[in-house]
């Protein structure tokens, strides 16, 4: 057996040790995994069984509007690493926030050693497979009727109506209290069909492993009622009716998919947000001791890892990050899931969504103020 010389042997390793650091160079150091937090890491994701997949939306005939079903569904079945959140997913925001930037890696190809930047925006520019949309259909554009709401639309500038292409008014990044986005690639359903029921203006999310990085703060806000939050969605629950008729369930008997990323909640202590996720498998989240400090200030930068590879979902705040980078290394990736954090299984036997809501003292948790 050949032996390495010890010059080169000390040379591997300090090229290893280089790696590491290069992998974790923008966590937060030293990292927070109890109390408030910097780190979270949610192990066991993917789930084994059905949820109610939408296949058509019947409104009915006003003024009644009465037609039984209305919400047509049948169940679909899922299993392996990640599922459902393998699916497409959407990214979600509700003011009072002002976002800097925003950026979704994923992997390059099947084993990927590298992820690829897939869609990007900074505040006042033109983003790059990134639609900002909302959920007021009528006039500019999707739909609306009196039975069936208003389907998804595209967001003006402003954030605050529908306009009538996307991103046809530049957006500056300021969400105020009283609305909410969300946010697609520029692939719509009609250039290559959609999972599930789509009506009005549909929008592919992204699928499989991603990797979300967004730079924002949430400023105080005038009403104790209206709190901000950033969470992931099911594409499938927006394209049909976020508010009514969708798949998302509230966890056992669960849904589609859903991660709270950072939500702070009616009722709780306003400067600081939790996270959940569920699905099928149930709920769970940082529970009633740890959270997210509420950046009010300063503006923050998190990263959101969904990986099937490992079948987890990490979310780390960063110290900071250059957007102008097209690519990043699975090592770096690994970094991010491997690094310091709290680290909650989503295993069978997860705890229900309502009892995480009780454990916080908080009654009706996550709520939408706006409706199709």
């Amino acid at each position: 057996m050949m032996r390495l010389p010890p010059a080169f042997t000390a040379f591997v390793a300090l090229a290893a040790l280089a790696r590491a650091q290069l992998n974790t160079q923008n966590l937060v150091s030293p990292a927070a995994t109890s109390g408030a937090l910097t780190g979270l890491k949610y192990t066991s994701v993917g789930a084994t069984g059905t949820y109610n997949q939408v296949t058509n939306m019947v409104p009915g005939t006003f003024p009644s509007c009465t037609v039984n079903p209305s919400c047509v569904t049948q169940p679909k079945q899922i299993s392996g690493n990640l599922a459902p959140f393998d699916e497409e997913m959407t990214f979600n925001f509700r003011g009072p926030l002002n976002l800097d930037n925003i950026a979704v890696y994923q992997p390059a190809g099947a084993n990927a050693s590298s992820w690829a930047q897939v869609s990007t925006w900074a505040a006042g520019q033109a983003p790059t497979n990134l639609v900002f949309m909302n959920n007021l259909g009528g006039d500019k554009s999707g739909e609306f009727s009196i039975c069936g709401g208003n389907s998804q639309s595209f967001a003006n500038g402003a954030w605050t109506d529908a306009t009538t292409a996307a991103n046809a008014e530049i957006a500056k990044g300021f969400l105020d209290e009283d609305h909410e986005i969300n946010i697609m690639t520029s692939q719509t359903c009609a250039d290559s069909p959609c999972d599930g029921f789509s009506r009005g203006t549909a929008n592919h999310g992204w699928a499989a492993s991603k990797m979300l990085v967004v730079t924002f703060n949430m400023p105080p806000s005038s009403d104790a009622s209206k709190v901000p939050a950033i969470w992931a969605l099911n594409a499938q629950v927006v394209r049909s009716a976020e508010y009514g008729c969708n798949c998302r369930g509230v966890g056992g008997p669960g849904g589609c998919g859903e991660l709270d990323i950072l939500e702070t909640l009616v009722g709780a202590d306003p400067n600081q947000g939790i996270s959940e996720v569920y699905s099928v498998k149930g709920a769970t989240g940082t529970g009633s001791a740890a959270f997210f400090a509420r950046p009010t200030a300063d503006k923050v930068t998190y990263g959101v890892v969904f990986d099937v590879q490992t079948d987890s979902i990490a979310i780390q705040r960063l110290t900071a990050w250059d957007y102008s980078q097209k690519t990043v290394g699975r090592d770096v990736i690994d970094g991010y899931l491997n690094a310091p954090a709290m680290e909650v299984s989503f295993a069978k036997g997860a705890r229900k969504r309502s009892e995480l809501q009780k454990a916080r003292g908080v009654v009706g948790g996550h709520r939408r103020r706006h409706g199709f």
